[in-house]
């Protein structure tokens, strides 16, 4: 008998973090592509109060760092292995590619590792480098992070692949933002100003996003544009420090914090905004492989501004769906906000753009065929 199945490994499918969503996209595509019943997924981490909404089945989850649960975990997916003896093992993050080769070699099954974008220039554990150098195959959510592995002498090209995120495009769609969820995150009417949004995790170590940067672009802005708003939705602590400094400039009432936003008024976040900014900077412990909240925001029609440190700017075709800024270039932030706030059809046509983009370059189903064709290659070989 062929074998089939697939032991996935990942730090967390439950938060909903970049990493995570990422994942649950790729067990799914896993699942379609050889059963239900043929994907294993273990987990360190395990739900908790800011969770997905939608469930996902998991084999078994850890339910924490701590280092017994570690072991744990290890001990768990050994066993998993050493039963199933699976033709795959897939570490969803740099840190577990060392378990996954070891496991792998152990049932004579091949090893993938996905690698994202921060953890790979920051400073690699002994181990996730042992990993990734040793696994047969690496899957990169981004061409930069691809091209960074194979310049530096870590992986040849023909051992990588580039698999764009992908962005739920049933839920995620143009159109007018609900009533209620405006009201249910304290988020200004898009028909009466114009809304700047940016979204994600507002926290001191995610700080590389450009959240302050994008309030000192919006300071200057505001006495020329007073209809001009901004909106940070997410959670973290960095809002305290963000609301002193909007009371520093003298901009509280005009700067928005939306707390946690469910999955089922993400939409409706997006719908709110004219414009949205991710705009982040890379170094050691900074920087993105290609972040979903700017491509989920083109989804629903928003034209979107990036950085041109990481993998980022993938998510733009330049003066089309938005713009590539330099992170610490704070004139050219101001210019191209400035930009499309005073120019709606400008607007009009860059969503247009935004959304048709999204379409045809990062659905679920192109998502889906790649790691098909994926599959298929290292089933039957490729080079380290």
């Amino acid at each position: 008998m062929t074998r089939r199945s697939v032991l996935y490994l990942t730090p967390g499918c439950f938060d909903k973090g970049g990493i995570s969503r990422y994942s649950r996209f790729q067990i799914a595509a896993l699942r379609e592509r050889f059963g239900q019943q043929s994907v294993s997924v273990f987990s360190v981490l395990g739900p908790g109060a800011e969770s997905f909404e939608d469930p996902i089945e998991t084999t078994y989850s850890a339910g924490g760092v701590a280092p017994l649960q570690k072991a744990q975990f290890i001990a768990r997916a050994f066993a998993e292995a050493v039963r199933t003896k699976p033709a795959l093992i897939w570490a969803a993050h740099l840190n577990l590619s060392g378990v996954a080769h070891t496991l792998a070699r152990s049932v004579g099954g091949r090893s993938l590792v996905n690698v994202y974008g921060c953890e790979v220039w920051s400073g690699m554990r002994a181990d996730a480098r042992w990993g990734l150098r040793k696994a047969d195959h690496v899957v990169s959510d981004c061409k930069f992070t691809a091209s960074y592995l194979v310049e530096h002498g870590i992986r040849k090209p023909e051992a990588l692949s580039v698999i764009w995120d992908c962005v739920d495009l049933r839920r995620l769609t143009p159109g007018s933002p609900s009533a209620h969820a405006l009201a249910r995150y304290g988020i200004p009417d898009p028909a009466t100003g114009t809304n700047l949004l940016t979204l994600g995790r507002l926290s001191q170590d995610a700080a590389y996003k450009g959240y302050e940067r994008l309030l000192r672009a919006f300071a200057l802005l505001a006495p020329r544009f007073p209809k001009l708003r901004v909106i940070f939705a997410g959670r973290g602590d960095l809002v305290p420090v963000l609301r002193q400094l909007a009371g520093e400039i003298g901009l509280t009432d005009r700067v928005f914090f939306t707390g946690m936003v469910d999955d089922a008024d993400m939409a409706d976040v997006y719908r709110s905004a004219q414009v949205f900014s991710l705009v982040t900077d890379r170094g050691v412990g900074r920087g993105e492989g290609l972040p979903l909240t700017p491509l989920e925001a083109a989804a629903c029609g928003v034209p979107i501004l990036v950085g041109n440190q990481d993998g980022s700017q993938e998510a733009v075709v330049e003066g089309k769906n938005g713009f590539v800024l330099d992170p610490f270039d704070l004139s050219a932030h101001v210019e191209k906000i400035a930009l499309l706030a005073s120019n709606e059809p400008l607007r009009r046509t860059m969503a247009a753009a935004a959304v048709d983009r999204v379409r045809a370059e990062f659905s679920y189903e192109g998502f889906l065929e790649k790691h098909r064709s994926l599959i298929d290659r290292t089933s039957v070989g490729g080079g380290r």
